[in-house]
């Protein structure tokens, strides 16, 4: 065969590929033999080899004749006028290279000998000859760069590639560009930081690797990684520092006023980066709701509906071109005149969509004078009337227009507000400008509330058991659903800012910039922090509680807060011993029972009567006076007033005792003063100056805690109570370690039984350890607690007092009506019939037990739990479990640093968390400067970026035996149900015909129509509400043709049958459920719960247009009524393996 030989510089099929802006003049030879008679794949076929020295093989004759020969112009194309003659041998190379595939097949079948004709022969019907004309992908890619390179060197332009071309930027996708597949063990090539994206798809990052590997990086908790062709650690933190300062939520330091440097994360950042994103703000509410007396969400609370101060809610709402806003004069459709107060929501009509609302105003009526030289308007407060948005007419800018046409009094001039029986000064607003937020906001633009959640926590920054405090405040948006708020995603760091100039904010939902005001809706942590909070003593004080002016054990009831109280009795809240004497003490202990208690050996305890623990009763359960905002701080500022004015350190701690006042932040400059005017007479000129060197003439509020400066919040009335503390915690503990301190070795041995046997279907937890349960009874977790609180009554029923079980049920009863997600009719869960009942029962029963549980202040705080839930919601809201795990990350950035900068290494890693999390969920941004903290503005909606859509897909990874780190470590899953209703479980067995299935037995006529099909049978099934029932456990279930509005019935789940390529199977869902009807019977004397008894059996359809399941429900055997003994053996498991061990 004919060939020829060419010589290719290397550099050239470098640059084909990156960007053709110059050739290297000094180049590595290539030499390519090509073989001409193999038509148009001959670069498939490349004899290639590499010189060692290319100047000497320019050198050389044959070089040199080659140059020659090719270079003569029969070898040359036409060339152009106006440019010199190109014509190489690499050109007809390229034009070989980049003949398309159809043009030349002609040749190459034209080139075949007859010889191999006659030996080979081709059956033409069997071919597809769309396949054999058409190109392989490495062949059109071949062509494709082939067809560059040559339109370069030839015009030196390219002919696929422009700097100009706008697909290259990233905020412009490509209709064509398919995303880069998510494979494993792609060869990847060298990258720098500086060089541009490789595909917009993942912008912001260079590719994929340098995305994956820079978010799992970050994740809240360490995991161990394997990434193929990962880059080095150089680049990638070359590529974080990048990010971070383009992209970044800043680092502010700042020095208290104690003198102390700490780092903290910019609280204007953060708040505009949860509005830019799509998986956040769409939920986020920013008006109140009144729902009718249904109370599910915080929004739906009195404290954000009524209470709240009006100047921290959202002020404007937008209708018909106009904004209309609080405390402005509106002129309604009748004509009437008005000032809004607030605005909230209603849920619309029946008839309308779901999810909508209707817009309200609360407003004061505003009456016209014109009497004499008066005129103006003169504001009824005590008038109030709700409007709805869709009445009102004219706003504030529109009646300065109209007034003089409508003969009506300048709306600039407000007499005064009316409330009782006089007139007070309009000092809301500036009359003559209106709103101020509307001034700050440049009227056109949406002011928005964004209430949260303020959460303040100590914890440990060590590994080990040596305590290293570290103070974090968090928060969360309170305006998001539970269901979401309870998410690590939703969880932040919180700076301190003023709230007089708002946040501005790209609307995602909107696509506008938005003014957004901060608002602290409740302040949360634990009983200690809550008091320190509040400027309170905390719960071992005189006034142990917060909320209100209860006294403590030990004192007089009738003495006023303001007098001086005598010794003060500790109130040992975390001694969880048992409250009779001794370990093993009874009921027969009559010390209990009669006129004077032991008195306690413990150091401070005083002897107690009868009496006196009567008293401590009412006490508790009284009517107390609560303590105010406005109280606490003339209390604050009567005391550091006398210790300005010669009080020594004494009568200081002594105030403090009285009151149950106490401001640590403010107990550092008193102790400052009382240093520097240590012997100096008081009332001196000396005396003065010193106190004034101190103070430097700064008013009594800039030496006491920031949280009074916090706009609408009162520390006490807006610290709701922890159940966690109170409830599992407390109440739980006490009982359980009581309990477990009155029994011997054979009863703990006997409760340990119980505890392995105690059924847990429908409560969503995991098998019992009941030596784990009963060893630990001290030091157990607020997980443990929840499941004991279920589970008592049915393992204690014959172990302990009859007074002890019967305070045990109460308790029963009562914490799952604490933790109840949605409440139906405030009115009546709170007061009339269910948690204040309850409540009441549950403290009836301890204080007939004995009345020296009241000694522990955790029985007074849950009286005020009614009005709390009232005030912020239900219960579960301010749990704040997700708070307490929060602080695993925070102990895990402090480990994971090299300790000399703590606060600065936990604010900087968990701003670059921040990051990440709002890039995955494709939240805008815009670029900020490498310093500044100046928040970026803009209203044109294409420099608001996106990351790429590649970035986003990361979270829809799903592959069954794998587990996506990255959303679950970001707590980036999905707000709806993770299991389909309906959806069910194979058993692995064969189908089975209907006569072998035990439907056909219990009922054998349900399903003569379909006989001939074959069943499989399932294991488990997936109810309405997102639980998982399986075979054996009860359930509720309704009836297809039962009336509107019956009550579900009780079944136990026998068999879920699934007809065999049906339908229901493609789908994955149920086709019949064989169910056992139950009915109440009577009431358990033992356990005061309904008994329930067999009636027959029931085979319901699992349709998708109905389908029976609403829920699993917890039924329990009978033992008391049985006289069940715990005389069986159960086997213990260690490390998964089941040994000879009983229990």
């Amino acid at each position: 065969m004919s060939g020829a030989v060419f010589e290719v510089p290397v550099a050239c099929r470098w640059l084909a590929m990156k960007s053709p802006l110059a050739v290297p003049s000094t180049a590595t030879h290539m030499v390519v033999a090509v073989n001409k008679t193999i038509g148009w794949k001959s670069h498939d076929h490349l004899a290639c080899k590499v010189s060692r020295n290319p100047y000497s093989w320019e050198m050389t004759t044959r070089h040199q004749e080659n140059i020659k020969c090719f270079l003569s112009p029969q070898h040359s194309p036409s060339s152009s006028p106006t440019q010199p003659n190109l014509s190489s041998p690499l050109l007809n190379l390229l034009a070989d290279l980049s003949t398309p595939a159809h043009s030349a097949q002609c040749t190459s079948e034209a080139a075949t000998s007859s010889d191999n004709h006659d030996h080979f022969q081709l059956d033409w019907d069997a071919i597809d000859h769309d396949q054999l004309y058409f190109p392989s992908v490495h062949d059109e890619q071949l062509t494709t760069m082939a067809s560059s390179l040559a339109a370069w060197l030839a015009d030196g332009e390219d002919s696929n590639f422009s700097d100009e071309d706008g697909s290259n930027s990233p905020g412009i996708q490509d209709e064509d560009f398919k995303p880069e597949p998510l494979q494993p063990g792609a060869t990847r090539l060298p990258q720098r930081i500086n060089a541009a994206p490789s595909s917009p798809t993942w912008f912001l990052w260079p590719d994929k690797q340098m995305c994956i590997l820079d978010i799992l990086r970050h994740l809240p908790r360490l995991s161990i990684l394997g990434v193929d062709n990962i880059p080095s650690t150089r680049v990638l933190k070359d590529i974080d520092n990048s990010l971070q300062s383009q992209y970044r939520i800043p680092l502010v330091r700042y020095q208290g006023a104690l003198g102390h440097i700490y780092y903290v994360n910019y609280l204007p950042s953060i708040i505009a980066q949860e509005m830019a994103n799509p998986r956040v703000h769409p939920h986020i509410h920013h008006y109140p709701e009144d729902a009718g007396g249904q109370l599910n969400q915080p929004w739906q609370a009195s404290r954000w509906l009524c209470e709240i101060n009006p100047t921290i809610t959202t002020p404007m709402i937008h209708k018909a071109r106009q904004d209309f806003y609080v405390f402005e004069l509106t002129k309604l459709m009748d004509g009437t005149m008005v000032v809004p107060e607030c605005w909230y929501t209603k849920p619309a009509p029946q008839n309308s969509p779901p999810f909508d609302f209707e817009y309200w105003a609360r407003a004061w009526r505003a009456h016209p004078v014109t009497s004499g030289h008066t005129c103006g308007y003169v504001i009824h407060a005590y008038d109030i009337v709700e409007v709805p948005v869709s009445n009102l007419l004219l706003s504030f800018p529109h009646i300065l227009q109209t007034y003089r046409v409508s003969d009506q009094p300048d709306p600039c001039n407000i007499i005064g507000r009316a409330r009782g029986h006089g007139v007070l000064p309009w000092t809301l607003t500036d009359p003559t400008v209106g709103n101020g937020w509307c001034a700050c906001g440049h009227r056109g633009h949406r002011v928005l509330s964004y209430m949260i959640w303020l959460y303040c926590d100590d914890t440990s920054g060590n590994m080990s058991k040596k305590w290293n405090k570290h103070n974090s405040f968090l928060f969360t948006a309170a305006g998001l659903p539970h269901v979401m708020v309870h998410k690590e995603s939703s969880i932040h760091f919180l700076a301190t800012h003023a709230q007089m100039h708002g946040i501005w904010a790209w609307d995602i939902e909107a696509r506008e910039m938005v003014l957004v005001i901060l608002a602290v809706l409740v302040m949360l942590g634990d009983n200690p922090m809550q008091s320190e909070l509040a400027c309170h003593v905390g719960l071992q004080g005189k006034f142990f509680c917060r909320n209100c002016w209860v006294q403590g054990v030990g004192t007089d009831s009738r003495q006023p807060p303001q007098s001086t109280g005598k010794a003060v009795l500790t109130n040992l809240d975390d001694d969880t011993r048992s409250i009779e004497t001794g370990s093993h003490a009874t009921d027969s202990d009559g010390s209990l029972h009669q006129g004077v208690a032991h008195p306690s050996k413990g150091k401070g305890r005083w002897s107690e009567t009868m009496q006196d623990l009567v008293d401590q009763v009412r006490r508790f359960l009284g009517a107390n006076a609560p303590h105010t905002h406005r109280d606490t701080i003339g209390r604050l500022h009567s005391m550091f007033h006398e210790v300005a004015s010669g009080k020594g350190k004494t009568w200081y701690t002594k105030m403090k005792t009285d009151s149950g006042i106490k401001d640590t932040y403010m107990d550092v400059f008193v102790e400052r003063i009382l240093k520097h005017v240590k012997g100096i007479c008081a009332g001196t000129d000396r005396y003065t100056d010193t106190v004034s060197e101190i103070t430097q003439g700064h008013p009594i509020e800039q030496f006491m805690s920031l949280v009074w400066r916090i706009k609408g919040l009162d520390p006490h009335q807006d610290t709701p109570v922890k159940v966690l503390h109170v409830i599992l915690l407390g109440f739980v503990k006490y009982f359980w370690h009581d309990a477990i301190s009155r029994l011997t070795d054979a009863q703990k041995a006997e409760l340990q039984v119980w505890l392995a046997l105690f059924n847990i279907s429908g409560l969503d937890i995991p098998p019992l350890a009941g030596q784990t349960l009963v060893q630990y009874a001290g030091s157990l977790t607020g997980c443990d607690f929840h499941a004991i609180s279920q589970a008592a009554p049915f393992v204690l029923y014959d172990l302990v007092p009859c007074e002890c079980f019967e305070a045990f049920l109460a308790l029963s009863s009562l914490v799952p009506l604490i933790w109840q997600p949605s409440i139906v009719n405030i009115e009546e869960h709170l007061i009339h019939v269910v948690l204040q009942a309850a409540i009441d029962h549950f403290l009836n029963c301890t204080a007939h037990w004995t009345p020296q549980w009241f000694n522990k202040p955790k029985f007074h705080i849950l009286c005020h739990l009614p009005d709390h839930i009232r005030h912020f919601g239900p219960a579960i809201l301010f749990a704040r479990e997700g708070f307490k795990l929060y602080n695993a990350v925070i102990r895990d950035h402090s480990i994971h640093s090299n300790r000399q900068v703590p606060s600065r290494d936990i604010a900087h890693g968990m701003a670059q968390c921040h990051r990440i999390c709002h890039l995955l969920s494709g939240g805008r941004f815009r670029a900020r400067g490498p310093v500044t903290t100046e928040l970026p503005y803009s209203d044109d909606e294409c420099e608001w970026l996106v990351p790429g859509p590649s970035i986003k897909s990361l979270l829809s990874i799903n592959t069954p035996s794998f587990r996506n780190v990255v959303v679950d470590y970001f707590g980036l899953s999905d707000v709806t149900l993770s299991h389909v209703a309906g959806s069910c479980v194979h058993d692995k067995t064969c189908p089975w015909p209907l006569e072998k299935t035990t439907a056909a037995l219990q009922v054998p006529h349900a399903l003569h129509h379909v006989e001939r099909h074959l069943y499989q049978t399932c294991q488990s099934a997936v109810a309405l509400n997102g639980e998982i029932c399986r075979l054996g456990d009860f359930v509720l279930a309704q009836e297809p043709c039962a009336p509107s509005g019956t009550l579900p019935l009780i079944r136990c789940l026998h068999k879920i049958l699934q007809i065999c390529h049906s339908p229901a199977q493609q789908q994955n869902q149920a086709s019949w459920l064989l169910l056992e009807i139950f009915q109440v019977t009577s009431l358990s004397d033992t356990y005061h719960l309904p008994c329930i008894q067999a009636l027959s059996w029931v085979l319901l359809p699992a349709t998708i247009s109905f389908y029976a399941l609403i829920c699993c429900i917890n039924v329990q055997h009978n033992c008391a009524g049985h006289r069940c003994t715990g005389s069986s053996a159960v086997f213990i498991y260690e490390e998964c393996k089941k040994t000879m061990k009983t229990v």
